[in-house]
């Protein structure tokens, strides 16, 4: 069962980071897998380019993968910003997540939630929610109740020129029961990019049946901007749509 799996990248420093989530569906036997070190689930991979050249020119048949953080749920999002990592992933009925993603960290899932659970005979029951008194990571943002939170990547230059701060940019397939509809997520930080100053949500209207998915990138996931500053997304079933940002305050 892939519902769920979750899988994004984004290179840095001759490194690829890869994510890979936990389908877990119909059970939670795969979610255990996420605090497993033997297990690629529930984690982000660390690939060295060189060995993929090596895999390339035929020089080995072993690909080297090494966790680089471990306890993810359905981490769809990673981006960069300068050389600092940050994902976005979605909770259990609640919890979706923003972290800032730090070396040999484990982000807590199944064992931390601000989610709630709804497997079987679990369904309504709450997780322990403190992150830090567990020997978890925090995250810097959580949704409650869930947006449906799915792609992350670097503001484009027309939000970052308008905010002038460390800004982010997240998709989201649902919006929320409190505000329906479809929308883009605007993350400002701190200078130091471990504290979220602002989220704001902007909201489509009419095109509320949209479940907004990928942005378009280049080939190291980074975001595309064509000359007018556009910027274009995915929607499942629908096609590709432009955004552009006009009229600012």
């Amino acid at each position: 069962d892939f519902n769920g799996l979750g899988s994004s990248y984004t290179h840095l420093n001759n490194k690829i980071y890869l994510s890979l989530g936990t389908p877990e569906q119909r059970s939670m036997k795969i979610a255990i897998l996420a605090q497993d070190k033997n297990s690629m689930f529930g984690k982000i991979i660390e690939i060295d380019t060189t060995d993929l050249e090596k895999l390339n020119l035929s020089q080995t048949n072993d690909l080297k993968l090494k966790i680089f953080t471990m306890g993810h749920r359905t981490p769809q999002g990673i981006t960069k910003v300068n050389n600092f990592i940050f994902n976005v992933e979605h909770g259990p009925k609640g919890g979706d997540e923003l972290n800032k993603i730090i070396k040999d960290k484990n982000y807590g899932w199944p064992l931390v939630s601000y989610g709630t659970q709804y497997l079987y005979s679990n369904e309504g029951k709450s997780f322990k929610v403190n992150h830090e008194n567990n020997n978890f990571e925090e995250p810097l943002f959580t949704f409650v109740p869930s947006i449906g939170i799915s792609a992350l990547n670097v503001c484009p230059n027309k939000l970052k020129d308008y905010y002038n701060k460390p800004c982010l940019i997240a998709l989201s397939l649902k919006g929320n029961n409190l505000m329906p509809g479809k929308s883009i997520i605007i993350f400002l930080l701190n200078e130091n990019m471990d504290k979220v100053h602002s989220v704001e949500k902007i909201y489509f209207g009419k095109l509320d049946n949209l479940r907004f998915r990928h942005f378009v990138t280049n080939s190291e996931n980074e975001l595309y901007e064509d000359d007018k500053g556009s910027i274009y997304v995915s929607a499942d079933h629908k096609g590709i749509y432009e955004i552009t940002f006009t009229d600012f305050r």
